[in-house]
């Protein structure tokens, strides 16, 4: 299958060098890109006829002659913003140049104005979300399913998971069904099959999730680590975009190790003194300075009373990613409703 021709243009080279890094960890081998830095090099480059799939480009760098080559997309990188993407070329579109490197990549490849764009599949990587709160209560299955929620409206493919003990995330959900009782020591032993047993027993409502388990975790011998083990049976199969898991507040060996093993951690918090006194315990047992790895979420925030996530020093270090303002909620919580929510949208844009 031929490569994706890509060309990066811009005369920073440190600006440049995120994004090409955002196209090779997608599309490894088969995409060719190439990054010019000097303009002296790009004229030549263009003196010669070219057949690309992409080019970006600094505006300051760009000039119509090059409309005369066959590139199926050209993408200018504006220094200003602005809400006019066209240029008067279907095939020619502005973006802001300082937009985050995932704002530009999204742009780039989900624009479908030629074949060679919607051909551009990255390959699927399953990316494992976990959500945590060392508080109990603070509502980490409804961010769970929320966030579920909003990806699927974007069409993505998404698979929640709970991890409670005493499973109860089914009064979200339509259809309240646990799973049948025969999945439960192939569960707890690892079966190499258990993704095969479990998947006919999904369900689906806006988003995939499996069904509760009908008794306790601990009385049934299954861990988290049998969960973790089920996480990568259903990762390898590609089946899934983004898998979400909604975990128990107890900060445990095992909660511990999901930690290293997911790809991002949303901490869910609310705005009293319980939550950030028990997210302080939580910074003093972990790291969470990657900014990248760790997201944190006010949940049932309420803007008229005292914000205690703000103020304290070591608190400080935590970036809130998202309030959940429960005054745009609904009284009757459901898929649908959380969905629709804007925090909810807003928190599922930082994964696309």
């Amino acid at each position: 299958m031929p490569k994706i021709r890509v060309v990066l243009a811009d005369t920073d080279e440190k600006y440049l060098m995120p994004l090409e890094k955002k196209f090779i960890d997608t599309f490894e081998d088969s995409a060719e890109i190439n990054v010019i830095t000097d303009p002296g090099y790009l004229t030549t480059y263009f003196s010669t006829p070219q057949n690309l799939d992409i080019l970006v480009i600094n505006e300051a760098l760009y000039n119509s002659s090059f409309e005369r080559h066959n590139i199926g997309n050209i993408f200018i990188l504006s220094e200003q913003p602005t809400d006019d993407t066209a240029t008067g070329n279907l095939c020619t579109n502005r973006i802001y140049k300082y937009t985050s490197v995932k704002e530009i990549f999204n742009e780039v490849v989900n624009n479908n104005t030629t074949n060679s764009i919607r051909s551009l599949k990255p390959k699927v990587q399953t990316k494992t979300i976990m959500i945590y709160s060392p508080a109990g209560g603070a509502g980490t299955t409804t961010v769970a399913c929320g966030l579920s929620a909003a990806l699927a409206k974007n069409f993505k493919r998404v698979l929640f998971i709970g991890t409670d003990n005493l499973q109860s995330f089914g009064y979200l959900f339509s259809g309240q069904k646990s799973l049948p009782g025969d999945i439960e020591k192939p569960m707890a032993t690892q079966n190499e099959y258990i993704y095969e047993l479990i998947k006919p027993h999904i369900r689906s409502e806006m988003f995939d999730y499996i069904p509760q388990f009908a008794r306790s975790l601990s009385s049934l011998n299954i861990k988290l680590s049998n969960l973790t083990y089920l996480i990568d049976c259903i990762k390898a199969s590609k089946n899934y975009d983004f898998i979400i898991v909604d975990t128990m507040s107890d900060f445990t060996e095992d909660v511990s190790k999901m930690m290293s093993y997911a790809d991002n951690i949303i901490t869910v918090l609310a705005q009293d003194r319980a939550s950030t006194y028990k997210l302080e315990r939580l910074l003093q047992n972990i790291d969470c300075s990657d900014n990248s790895k760790f997201l944190f979420v006010c949940n049932k925030y309420r803007p008229g009373e005292a914000n205690l996530l703000v103020g304290e020093p070591l608190i400080n270090s935590c970036h809130i990613n998202e309030y959940v303002n429960l005054e745009d909620a609904v009284s009757c919580l459901t898929i649908e409703s959380l969905s629709n929510m804007k925090s909810f949208q807003k928190l599922a844009f930082l994964f696309l």
